[in-house]
């Protein structure tokens, strides 16, 4: 019972994150919160910074994401959290950075975890056009 809790917690709280982050995403005066929530939330719930996260090799990043050992949950919220982040930066190489890493979330997210959604799957072709475009 205290396990289904924790998850269901767990859950809710990661959820308004997303929510907030999405919330800010649509204003555009809001640009400079939008940074703060994100830097924030990739050091609380994710213990790494921004500049930890960008400089990481997808090799390194794959590692430390199995290092973290992080629920499906927290996969796939930290996809999300680097999507909505990348969205807004159009083209450039930190976008590209990004989008690199949410692929290898949504890859870790269905071969160690065995989930996907259509969400998701929309995201992941979304990202896969934009890198062939932009040559990444």
């Amino acid at each position: 019972m205290y396990r289904k809790d924790y998850f269901l917690n767990e859950t809710q709280r990661l959820a308004q994150i997303i929510a907030r982050l999405l919330g800010l995403k649509d204003k555009a005066e809001s640009r400079e919160e939008l940074q703060q929530v994100y830097n924030h939330t990739l050091a609380t719930e994710f213990s790494i910074t921004e500049k930890e996260l960008l400089e990481l090799s997808l090799e390194d990043f794959k590692a430390w994401l199995t290092n973290q050992n992080f629920s499906a949950v927290k996969l796939d919220t930290l996809a999300q959290v680097l999507y909505l982040r990348a969205e807004p930066d159009g083209h450039n190489e930190h976008a590209s950075l990004l989008m690199q890493k949410t692929i290898t979330v949504y890859d870790m997210l269905e071969q160690e975890h065995h989930q996907q959604s259509f969400e998701n799957i929309g995201k992941r072709a979304a990202i896969q056009n934009y890198l062939k475009q932009h040559g990444a």
